[in-house]
């Protein structure tokens, strides 16, 4: 008889609040949809956690709060329906005490004399108040609500014999939530709450009385299972969100990079031209003849980009002639000197020198076959050369 009127009063119970949880399914539907993350791609094997926790219970009202506070302790598996709004089933054991308050007034043969399995419904205020970011704030409030099963170990003495009793429990509180780690797959809970028994004595019905209540404080931790899309936290962006962050990152760089490259190239270019003019020029000029024992005096330039020391195709056609008149003057030797234009440090212009004459060597010995002993190489830093300073990386043979 006694669990025949259980069953009715969870059913009007039940009946009574539909139409709350439909409105409330509801708004958080339209909640969700007002997020930036609307594609829904998550798996209902996703956003799944398990937790613990423990803490104490104490009488709501006609009792001191630490001297009739019993301890209490869980488990709980979460699952997490869009980032406002999840589900817990809570299973919460409360330990038998000496204490004047207990669940049941009788003396319990069991360690845990209470048990509590509740259904929870969590409502991220964060979210709902600031929108959800994608990923999980460091501190976040949920509000929860829920219904449950309460079994109480020897909760009457009927006919010289204990029995257990069944009843209706409600929960209503708060989880003060830190989540932490880089992944975000931890989760530290302070939950203050309130428990009722809504069986109350005398009554046809389920109803919240202050007298049938206890403080429930308790703390615990929370992991968070890792999702399809890599994630340990509640996510239903695109899968390779973060792939595609990067590559339009990446893209971006070698857009700057590309159009660093393309002004260095025109300024180059024009170096190019300015030099080819200057070297028209000294070639048009007249010059007495001397007579010489050794072969004629030549020099060759070869220009370089800023800061670099690789030969450009540009340039190939300088050592080629270079070459031409080495083999052709077989007795001939020829000195080869780089210079460097006067951006950045000395010691970087003198090795930038260095490496520019050996380049033009390295060509003239390993291209064209000249004897290494025919050519010497070095550097001597920045060039006073020419008056325009980037004229001066250049590396200038000299023949003998």
């Amino acid at each position: 008889m006694y669990l025949r009127t259980l069953l009715n009063t969870l059913l009007t119970f039940i009946m009574r609040k539909s139409l709350l949880l439909l409105a409330g399914v509801l708004s958080l539907g339209s909640l969700s949809a007002q997020t930036k993350y609307e594609d829904q791609t998550s798996k209902f094997t996703d956003n799944w956690s398990i937790g613990v926790s423990a803490g104490i219970l104490s009488p709501l009202t006609h009792h001191s709060f630490f001297d009739n506070a019993r301890a209490n302790m869980g488990v709980n598996i979460n699952k997490q329906f869009s980032p406002i709004y999840g589900v817990t089933i809570e299973n919460m054991w409360s330990i038998k005490t000496k204490s004047q308050w207990s669940m049941n007034q009788l003396e319990s043969n069991a360690f845990f004399d209470v048990s509590d399995l509740a259904v929870l419904n969590r409502f991220n205020l964060m979210n709902i108040f600031a929108g959800y970011k994608g990923k999980p704030r460091l501190f976040e409030i949920e509000a929860v609500y829920g219904i449950g099963w309460m079994h109480v170990n020897d909760a009457y003495y009927v006919d010289e014999k204990y029995i257990d009793g069944n009843w209706v429990s409600a929960k209503a509180g708060l989880n003060l939530n830190f989540n932490l780690g880089e992944s975000k797959a931890w989760t530290i809970a302070i939950k203050p709450a309130i428990i009722w028994n809504t069986t109350i004595p005398g009554q046809d019905h389920l109803g919240y009385n202050a007298n049938y209540a206890a403080w429930d404080i308790s703390a615990g931790f929370v992991y968070h299972f890792k999702n399809s899309n890599g994630t340990h936290y509640y996510s239903n962006a695109c899968k390779y969100a973060g792939e595609i962050e990067a590559l339009n990152a990446t893209i971006t760089n070698l857009q700057g990079e590309i159009e660093g490259k393309d002004r260095a190239l025109h300024n180059a270019q024009g170096t190019i031209n300015d030099l080819q003019r200057q070297l028209d020029e000294c070639r048009n000029r007249k010059v007495e003849p001397v007579k010489q024992v050794l072969p004629p005096r030549n020099e060759y330039l070869v220009s370089f980009r800023q800061s670099s020391s690789k030969v450009d195709a540009t340039q190939k056609a300088s050592v080629e002639r270079l070459a031409g008149f080495l083999k052709e003057n077989d007795k001939a030797k020829v000195a080869i000197t780089g210079y460097a234009s006067p951006e950045g440090n000395a010691d970087y212009n003198q090795k930038l020198s260095e490496k520019r004459a050996e380049a033009v060597k390295k060509i003239l010995v390993d291209e064209y076959g000249i004897d290494a002993d025919r050519v010497s190489a070095e550097g001597k830093g920045v060039g006073t050369i020419f008056e325009t300073a980037k004229y001066n990386r250049v590396s200038i043979a000299v023949t003998e």
